[in-house]
């Protein structure tokens, strides 16, 4: 009995850990079970076990060989995750590295919710495998990568299958592998299982999968439960504006049919990885279902104003992982347990870094505490039940997400919250967008997102910011007439921090009583979006109509000074004109308010190049209210002034930059618009 507690205790010195499995929760065991003995003055021996990297010797070799296969993951590196490979010093490399993620957009059935990368926060994307065909050179992949980091910190690697595991009359592993044509066994004082639960066993054949192996030591164990999802990769244009720029999408509600709880468009180098989960991947029993639901999913008007217009993303591969979502049962018994997803999984985002800290856990217990099955429970135990609680949280979020994100009034609730709180407050107040950013980014536990999400000042920002605002806007655009039907709906909201500089470059810093900014991203040239401005005022324009205004250009020529536009409320009970002034560039187009509220007020356009085919819109309206010349004129404006309602311009303005963006984008060069029901191939 007190050999067997003294044989189960921490690692000894010259002690042998085999790890089945090279991937993300292997390797990273392997490292930091190395990093640990060294700092403990111990020698460690760390043997892997990689069917996908073979060794060209038949003993174990510190030569690794090339990666084969893929292990059928999206590839994106949180900024946690990116914490943890900086605190172990792996730097990614140019071929390791596909792209910076600058930006996160949040799609649901109103306006995108756009997220900027913090400066001081990294996400980045990799191909974890050899795939997608044609994707360069194989050894280039993340998983090799950490692989060849635990070599080079003193792993060994066996590039074979182990075949079975026993225990031997103490008690230690036995993992048996054929190499070099002839069948071998390693005893082993600790057995780690992270093979993943992707794996194809044929027990016949004698290839069990890792779950098999380790029920070989441990019966009671029972994986985690699963759920189907499908990853596709789209190879674009290698001068893709949107590659370039880096912009992770995430649509948060189904469309054409389709029931998905969960979609993300990734960019990599030349190439998008596409990840569908919902109820529609559940049911695809074949490549032919699966390849009709990418189909569907890419033909949506939502996602084809997310993918390049320039010529239509090809399908280069297609596959249907299954992802962690429960916990395993009984996942560590004597000198032996499972980790990453064998064991359990960080819900729906970030299994990479769920599977380091795991690694990192498991290291800590059986290098200071000891391999048997009391140590596991009282170290690698509390890891898990972590996991498990973090887990009941996202249960509730993502619940909560998908409610409000498929529904198109809550989506436009929770969009406006969004962007009251953009236009009013400095970032380091944004509590909402934090919450947002938590989410997408996994930069944040879930049970911390939870919280932050039922505050009462949360609660109130949705009441007053989101609810509030969308009833009165919904009102107004229904006394104007304006109809969002077919036209897409894009963020045009200016965070307030823009302001000031936004104030110094077209007004020279001067102050006005009203001012409003817009901004709107289009995927348009700069020339066709001077073109269609030069339709504002004309009335065959297709923005900016809206009920009871008439807006008429009444002399000049489009966009050259003197150009005059008149403005007539309700049948000309209001009136004013606004007239083209020199600006000394092309790009901004300066107008004066004459007459009316807002006499001697500034209506500016303002263009700016992104790209050869992409550009921006400013709109910046800024006024002084009129004050009268008379005592009458004088009660009289200043009554209009505290009844004048200002949010008008937000309602009018926004609608008209959504129509002028669509209008852009699909304008042909000749002018033509396209047919109602119109649409661009986006596969083949």
């Amino acid at each position: 009995m007190a050999r067997a507690a003294r044989d189960a205790g921490r690692l000894r010195n010259n002690a042998t850990v085999a790890i089945v499995g090279g991937g993300p929760a292997g390797s990273f065991l392997a490292i930091h079970l190395l990093r640990l003995a060294r700092e403990r003055r111990r020698n460690l021996r760390v043997v892997i076990f990689e069917r996908r990297r073979p060794s060209p010797d038949p003993e174990p070799s510190n030569l690794a060989g090339p990666y084969k296969g893929c292990p059928r993951c999206a590839g994106g590196i949180s900024p946690r995750l990116n914490d943890a490979l900086a605190e172990l010093k792996i730097e990614l490399p140019d071929d390791v590295l596909q792209s910076r993620v600058s930006l996160i957009t949040v799609q649901g059935n109103w306006k995108p919710i756009y997220l900027k990368v913090p400066r001081d926060r990294q996400m980045l994307s990799v191909y974890r495998g050899s795939l997608p065909l044609g994707h360069g050179p194989r050894h280039a992949s993340f998983d090799a990568l950490l692989m060849d980091t635990a070599v080079g910190l003193g792993a060994e690697l066996i590039g074979s299958r182990v075949s079975r595991v026993f225990y031997d009359g103490q008690h230690y592993p036995v993992l048996c592998y054929a190499a070099g044509g002839a069948d071998k066994t390693l005893k082993a004082d600790f057995a780690a299982f992270a093979g993943g639960v992707n794996e194809r066993s044929n027990e016949s054949a004698g290839r069990p999968s890792s779950a098999g192996l380790f029920r070989m030591l441990q019966p009671a164990y029972e994986p985690p439960r699963l759920r189907k999802a499908l990853i596709a990769e789209l190879a674009g244009p290698t001068d893709c504006f949107e590659l370039a720029q880096g912009t992770l999408h995430y649509v948060e509600s189904s469309a054409a049919g389709l029931q998905l709880d969960m979609c993300s468009i990734m960019p990599k180098t030349g190439y998008f990885t596409i990840s569908l989960i919902g109820g529609s991947v559940d049911n695809a029993a074949s490549h032919k279902d699966n390849l009709a639901i990418i189909q569907r999913f890419l033909a949506t008007p939502r996602i084809r104003r997310v993918l390049p217009m320039e010529a239509p993303p090809q399908l280069r591969c297609i596959c249907n992982p299954y992802i962690v979502v429960g916990m395993a049962k009984q996942p560590f018994g004597q000198r032996a347990a499972a980790v990453g997803d064998m064991a359990t999984s960080r819900q729906y985002k970030d299994g990479i870094l769920a599977a380091h800290d795991m690694a990192r856990d498991l290291a800590a217990v059986i290098v200071d505490e000891g391999t048997g099955l009391a140590s596991l429970a009282k170290g690698y135990g509390p890891t898990l039940a972590r996991f498990r609680r973090d887990n009941r949280f996202a249960s509730v979020i993502f619940f909560l997400y998908r409610w409000f994100f498929t529904s198109p009034l809550l989506s436009r609730i929770i969009y406006q919250t969004f962007a009251s709180e953009r236009k009013s407050q400095r970032r380091s107040r944004r509590g909402f967008a934090k919450i947002f950013w938590g989410i997408s980014s996994g930069d944040e536990q879930y049970e911390q997102i939870a919280r932050a999400m039922l505050r009462p000042a949360t609660l109130w920002k949705i009441f007053k910011g989101g609810a509030y605002i969308t009833l009165r806007n919904g009102l107004t655009e229904l006394f104007f007439g304006l109809d969002w039907t077919g036209v897409g709906r894009f963020p045009t909201a200016v965070p307030a921090e823009q302001l000031p500089a936004r104030r110094r470059q077209l007004l020279q810093g001067r102050r006005y009583e009203f001012e409003c900014l817009y901004t709107i991203h289009i995927r348009a040239s700069l020339a066709k979006a001077r073109r269609l401005l030069a339709e504002f005022g004309e009335p065959s324009r297709p923005y900016l109509d809206p009920r009871w205004v008439s807006i008429r250009r009444t002399r000049g020529t489009p966009l050259q000074p003197g150009c005059t536009i008149r403005y007539r409320i309700v049948g000309g009970i209001f009136s004013f004109e606004v007239v083209q002034e020199e600006s000394g560039d092309p790009n901004v187009i300066r107008y004066r308010v004459l007459g009316g509220f807002a006499d001697g007020g500034l209506f500016v356009f303002l263009l700016e190049p992104e790209a050869a085919s992409h550009c921006a819109l400013t709109i910046y309206l800024a006024f002084d209210y009129a004050r009268g010349s008379s005592p009458t004129g004088r009660l009289l404006f200043g009554a209009f002034r505290l009844l004048f309602p200002e949010f008008i311009h937000d309602v009018l303005w926004n609608h008209a930059l959504c129509e002028f963006k669509q209008s852009a984008e699909c304008r042909q060069e000749t002018g033509s618009e396209p047919r109602p029901g119109q649409e661009r191939q986006t596969l083949r």
